[in-house]
């Protein structure tokens, strides 16, 4: 994704904030000389964000949860399909470079991760 892919999403959820703001919380906000929330009290504000995070973290820990079941399902739907794409995988590597100062080396833990799961590299 480019940034001017991820700049048109963000674009994206800002007129779909902006349709719910003209639609449903026109209507369930909206008063004859403004906004309800002009015309609370900074201690009914905090009542009502607090609601709202309380809200958020439902949605959130729902979200969670149904997220964890897709990546079971994707799981499940493309198992072996990692060992499968590394034993049909080029393992021609180019030579590394000479270093100034020779540094310690460690195996990526993707490989690491595979190797431990039976998969030979």
């Amino acid at each position: 994704m480019t940034s001017e892919e991820l700049a048109k999403e963000v674009m994206t959820a800002v007129l779909a904030v902006q349709g719910r703001i003209l639609s449903v919380g026109a209507q369930q906000y909206e008063e004859e000389h403004g906004q309800k929330f002009e015309l609370m009290s900074l201690q009914e504000i905090i009542q009502y964000a607090m609601e709202e995070v309380e809200d958020g973290i439902a949605y959130n820990v729902m979200l969670r949860y149904k997220l964890r079941l897709l990546n079971e399902a994707i799981d499940k739907a493309f198992a072996g399909y990692a060992s499968n794409r590394a034993r049909h995988a080029k393992t021609e590597t180019p030579a590394p470079a000479a270093a100034a100062q020779s540094m310690p080396v460690s195996t990526p833990i993707y490989q690491q991760t595979f190797a431990a799961q039976g998969g030979a590299y």
